[in-house]
């Protein structure tokens, strides 16, 4: 090259390089906030929910699961690839703010200090591990195509983007000691292997290589910048403080009670998408349309035209349509599709157990069943619109708080003959067994019932019962969208806590217990409650009796999903199971604890029919693989699901459904 253009190509270096670039950053950063402005006014509009309490417990999910990834890695493989490149978009912060640094002041001088040896050392181990995970980021998206994954070109696009960016920096480092050898940078290992290869070019051309692998990298990162804002990859922005925001462990299904006295509310539920709080608008900005979430689902795998994935990015969609409309009052939509019925069919939304196993999965603490619930109750409350089946479930709570339409005042008629006594304020006992509808009215309820009530009296627990003045909690009428409902048997029940004194209540019913724990403080009641596993563990670690009875045989124990994902409760039942097995030991499938698949009953789903593959069988050929004689519940209405998939499979002669108190105090 003559001298001249040479000249030319410096004097643009380092005169003009600080005015392109400024260019290139104003244009990158005016496109990106022009089209995230929208979104952040729609933010301020939408309903304000508080998830600023437990300061230090947020802090810590943010560190375990955002920044460690610890959710990643129940996908081995895929997990590890994610996590390498976000710990390499970490440690490579600093190097892409140090480039535009040097492209602002060009006669900035490379430092070789301590320090500088040290991150350049990291960077390039880093820079070297995001290329691994992006090239098998794209053999995975091109060639495998797992069928959970979202494919789309923007995805490739992305992929490439970054390995731009890892391949630009090596050449930029490797073209900067190519142009001085008398340099000894120690850190640059990388850069150092690929230096020499570059002595073969003249020195113009490895100043030629070395400008541009500066210039394709600030570009290659200003062009994702502007991807960000209308792709899914805006997750790389909001994933973190999603996670911040997240509910707290054992703080409830983020369900809050509906102030029906407020004469200036116009809706109840969610009919609008403006209606959705600004942490579920951060969900659906946040979802990486991974699918893990849709793997998890007992709903969609029973062929249930439920897709968690896919209700999320439905709902992105329909608000990222609306956001002009919804930041100017003076457009109209034009024929825009409602949001219950087209957008969200109400099929999809009946389909939910709200199990959780979706929000459990989630890498980004997505949260999903009170998204469904409050859908349900825009459909139940706004539109009169629910399974028929639920209609006679709703009149029999209302007039008989129990969901089957039995005499409520037969409720207590279970325990008659076992000498239990009814609870008095005047002379409590130390516990309120409160046991549920089912435990009161059905016939495999009752027995279930029976072995607790056993079970507390064998290790002395003093304890007693409501009987006819006990009411059912509103569980089923809350997660099936009736939320009016709710409000008047929830209500109802505090009053009548409060009237009797009631504190310390056990209950044998997972649905009960999360209700009574974790929704009823709003009511004004503050109650310590127990789920009958956690007090019988308690009690046999105190070398209490809980029954004689020993089973014998292989005992699998199935988690209920408001026990265990919902109130992490998974080691007291399988304690109480192993006490009571001849082994002492109880297994457990893959699908157990946390990942735990649900039966099929949760989310009011008990009360409706089920189309195509029932869950509850799904369930049982899981819990099948171990090769049990018994299987453990700590749930009655598990305990029936599984029984009726037993007997669908013609094994309920070989295989038991029991209740944990019931393998201690068979009937």
């Amino acid at each position: 090259m003559n001298v001249p253009l040479n000249r030319a190509f410096e004097w643009i270096s380092q005169d003009l390089q600080p005015f392109i670039l400024g260019f290139l950053v104003l244009t990158a950063f005016t496109r990106f906030f022009y089209i995230l402005w929208p979104k952040l006014i729609v933010f301020k509009q939408v309903p304000y929910e508080d998830r600023l309490n437990n300061p230090f417990k947020r802090l810590w999910n943010t560190i375990r699961i955002a920044i460690f990834q610890s959710k990643m890695f129940k996908d081995t493989k895929s997990g590890l690839m994610h996590a390498l490149i976000f710990w390499g978009f970490l440690v490579l912060l600093a190097r892409a703010l140090w480039f535009f640094f040097i492209g602002f002041f060009p006669l900035a001088e490379l430092s070789a200090g301590v320090f500088e040896i040290f991150y350049t050392g990291v960077k390039d181990t880093f820079i070297l591990f995001v290329i691994l995970a992006t090239s098998y980021a794209l053999y995975r998206r091109s060639i495998a195509r797992p069928k959970r994954l979202t494919l789309s070109i923007e995805g490739i696009v992305i992929l490439v983007l970054i390995l731009l960016i890892m391949i630009s920096d090596i050449l930029f480092d490797a073209g900067w000691l190519a142009r001085n050898p008398q340099l000894s940078l120690h850190g640059i290992w990388i850069g150092s292997l690929i230096a020499p290869m570059l002595l073969v070019f003249s020195s113009d051309t490895i100043i030629q290589l070395h400008n541009l692998a500066y210039w394709v990298h600030v570009v290659c990162i200003l062009y994702f910048l502007t991807l960000l804002p209308r792709s899914k990859h805006l997750h790389i922005i909001t994933s973190i403080p999603n996670v911040f925001f997240s509910r707290v462990p054992n703080s409830g299904n983020g369900l809050h009670r509906i102030d029906f006295n407020n004469e200036k509310q116009e809706s109840y539920g969610i009919s609008n998408i403006e209606e959705f709080s600004w942490k579920n608008l951060l969900d659906f900005h946040s979802c990486t349309e991974c699918g893990r979430c849709d793997v998890v689902c007992p709903a969609l795998e029973s062929g249930k035209p439920l897709s968690p994935k896919q209700l999320t990015i439905d709902l992105r969609d329909h608000l990222n349509i609306k956001t002009p409309y919804l930041i100017n009052d003076s457009l109209k939509p034009n024929n825009a599709p409602l949001l219950l019925g087209e957008v969200i069919n109400d099929e999809t939304l009946w389909s939910c157990t709200t199990c959780g196993a979706c929000e459990e999965e989630c890498p980004v603490m997505i949260e999903y069943v009170n998204k469904v619930v409050n859908l349900r109750r825009g459909l139940v409350l706004m539109e009169n619109r629910y399974p028929k089946e639920l209609s006679k479930a709703f009149k029999s709570l209302e007039t008989q708080s129990n969901p089957w339409g039995f005499g409520s005042n037969t409720r207590g008629d279970w325990a008659k003959g076992l000498n239990i006594k009814v609870w008095d304020k005047y002379n409590p006992t130390e516990y309120l067994y409160f046991v549920g509808c089912n435990g009161s009215f059905d016939d495999r309820g009752k027995k279930i019932a029976i072995s607790v009530v056993n079970s507390l009296k064998s290790a002395g627990v003093d304890f007693s019962i409501l009987g006819k003045d006990e009411g059912c909690t509103g569980d089923p009428a809350r997660r099936a969208g009736n939320e009016y409902l709710f409000d008047m048997l929830a209500s109802k029940n505090a009053e009548l806590f409060k009237e009797k004194s009631v504190v310390k209540i056990v209950t044998h019913c997972p649905h009960c217990f999360n209700s009574l724990k974790n929704e009823y403080a709003e009511f004004g009641v503050e109650l310590d409650v127990i789920h009958h596993s956690e007090l019988l563990e308690h009690l046999i670690k105190e070398g209490k009796t809980i029954g004689e009875q020993k089973t014998s045989g292989n005992i699998v124990y199935h988690d209920s999903c408001y026990l265990g994902r919902h109130n992490e409760v998974y080691d007291a039942p399988r304690t109480v199971a192993a006490r009571s097995s001849e082994s002492g030991k109880v297994l457990d499938v893959e699908a157990s604890r946390e990942r735990g698949t649900c039966c099929g009953a949760g989310g009011g789903r008990f009360l409706m029919e089920e189309t195509g593959t029932r869950m509850s069988h799904q369930r049982i050929d899981q819990l099948l693989e171990s090769n049990p004689d018994t299987i453990a519940v700590s749930c009655p209405f598990c305990v029936l699901m599984l029984e009726d998939g037993l007997k669908a499979k013609n094994l309920q002669d070989k295989v038991k459904v029991r209740d944990i108190s019931e393998l201690a105090n068979e009937l």
